[in-house]
């Protein structure tokens, strides 16, 4: 099969969202099992939880180095801008229409987005969607559509059943969803052929859909984090995210700051808390305590030392200050909108496309024409430490935040530690083995 190429722009680009998003969005970027992607000219459609928007389908992007990815993507992102939509056409996205946002007689326009899929996998082109139809607002795992294996078998039909189609399962996970420098994860599982089920297909399609199916959930959620709890997720995601699930963590010899390895313990951490049945409410109680005073478990970790770190942010005011622009418009200008959307896990995609596509590159435009004609060449080199500036600006201020946060723990955390103490050791009696 011959390999797609990829222009010069493509690369171009790619390799621009390579250096924003793997050197300066995130603070880690781990792509896991890539081996496990067949070969380019192999028919391939990749599948995957959806936990965040955009920044999904960018982190298989980036993983992906010797191929053109192709993606299915909700029709109303083709619906912000129409130089966006062309964009993303050109980027290798097709528009999917769902009955609860664009209604049912939208539907149609489906099989367009149908066929050309299809098409593209007969030509051993790789194919990413989501089979949630929708991004989870948490770490678990929703329930799939079969327009992604009603795709694959219609392709094979399409030859007789000659070309083989494999479904590729991987998973996206996320230190913390919200603001930058924070870590991310996406791994591949075991490529599914679906020609075992070919004889079936012809006369069971939906039970040849259905099998099918059923291993790639598998598959898929038995390497992402799923916590079906519902009832208690905010006190299970606390409780693996503070200093308990770090200890736990070390107690399964993992390195709860290593993103792969505390995906696998929190894994394991999720499972035992359901298997033991626990208790929550005076979990709920502490989170609900260190809430109301402004505290993170990070304040009764750490032996709190305000004024050093005051006097520090002292020290490093004036860069911060010159950090400003273009941090001011890139990040917190644009936080400032995001947070006043309705739905929170648009915040990243939105922060991301804004930072990436529209005000660093304006940023950057703007300070060589400002500059230039007063201080010449020196004005290039300002205009390519702005992603630095934009990064430390980010940092001082989260800094800043936690110098603040120990302050409030000098006043709060002697009255709530007790209660900590009391929750983590009790949880720590039940599950611990």
């Amino acid at each position: 099969m011959e390999k797609e190429k990829r222009s010069f722009s493509y690369r171009v680009v790619k390799g621009y969202f390579r250096y924003i998003i793997n050197g300066l969005y995130y603070r880690k970027f781990y792509s896991i099992d890539t081996q496990n992607i067949p070969e380019d000219g192999t028919p391939v459609l990749m599948v995957s939880n959806h936990q965040f928007c955009l920044n999904d389908a960018l982190g298989v992007l980036l993983s992906v180095n010797d191929r053109k990815m192709h993606f299915i993507a909700r029709a109303n992102a083709f619906d912000i801008h129409p130089l966006f939509a062309k964009f993303m056409l050109w980027a290798g996205v097709l528009p999917a229409f769902r009955m609860m946002h664009e209604g049912e007689d939208a539907l149609d326009n489906n099989k367009n987005t149908f066929h050309l899929t299809e098409q593209n996998l007969l030509d051993g082109r790789s194919i990413l969607l989501y089979p949630e139809a929708g991004h989870q607002t948490r770490h678990w795992l929703g329930t799939f559509a079969y327009g992604y294996t009603r795709m694959a078998f219609e392709a094979a039909e399409k030859t007789g059943f000659e070309k083989e189609i494999f479904i590729l399962p991987s998973c996206n996970h996320y230190s913390y969803y919200f603001g930058m420098r924070n870590d991310m994860l996406i791994r591949f599982g075991t490529p599914i052929s679906i020609k075992p089920w070919y004889e079936l297909y012809k006369t069971k399609p939906r039970t040849a859909w259905r099998e099918v199916n059923q291993l790639v959930r598998q598959q898929i959620r038995s390497m992402m984090l799923d916590i079906q709890d519902l009832e208690h997720y905010d006190d299970i995601d606390f409780l693996r995210q503070s200093q308990f699930g770090k200890d736990f963590a070390r107690s399964l010899g993992k390195d709860p700051d290593v993103l792969p390895e505390k995906l696998e313990a929190d894994k394991e951490l999720v499972a035992r808390l359901a298997d033991k049945q626990v208790q929550y409410d005076d979990v709920r109680e502490l989170r609900e305590a260190m809430a109301a005073h402004g505290l993170t478990d990070r304040q009764f970790r750490h032996r709190p030392w305000p004024i050093g770190k005051l006097l520090l942010l002292t020290l490093m005011l004036p860069l911060a200050i010159l950090g400003v622009w273009p941090a001011l418009p890139t990040w917190f200008i644009s936080e400032h909108f995001s947070n006043r959307m309705e739905d929170r896990m648009f915040q990243g995609s939105f922060l991301l496309a804004i930072f990436c596509l529209v005000m660093l590159p304006l940023s950057t435009l703007i300070t060589l024409l400002a500059e230039w004609p007063f201080i010449g060449a020196w004005a290039l080199l300002h205009a390519a430490a702005l992603p630095i500036l934009c990064v430390f600006e980010w940092n001082w201020f989260q800094f800043l935040q936690k110098a603040i946060a120990e302050l409030r723990y000098r006043r709060y955390g002697a009255a709530i530690r007790p209660l900590r103490e009391r929750v983590f050791q009790r949880i720590k009696d039940l599950i611990i083995l």
